[in-house]
């Protein structure tokens, strides 16, 4: 029976160098994962305050996918 690193090994041997390279950077996101700072907002902030916060990339894309999966979603349905 074939353990995982090999299953993985097996699998990436058949892809492209192109996907070979997006396949490292994600394991290398997954074993080192950015750490962001948590700073949630003074009670009191005024809304705008909101607009001052960032995000990378990717995170937002995520946040903007369940946001919008959310408005998908009927509460009629639950």
């Amino acid at each position: 029976m074939a353990t995982v690193i090999d299953e993985i090994n097996a699998l990436l041997a058949g892809m492209s160098k192109h996907d070979q390279e997006r396949m490292l950077w994600y394991a290398r996101m997954l074993a080192n994962p950015p750490q962001f700072p948590h700073t949630p907002l003074p009670p009191g902030s005024p809304p705008e305050a909101v607009l001052n916060i960032r995000v990378d990339p990717e995170t937002a894309d995520a946040m903007e996918a369940a946001l919008e999966e959310c408005e998908r979603i009927d509460p009629d349905e639950w």
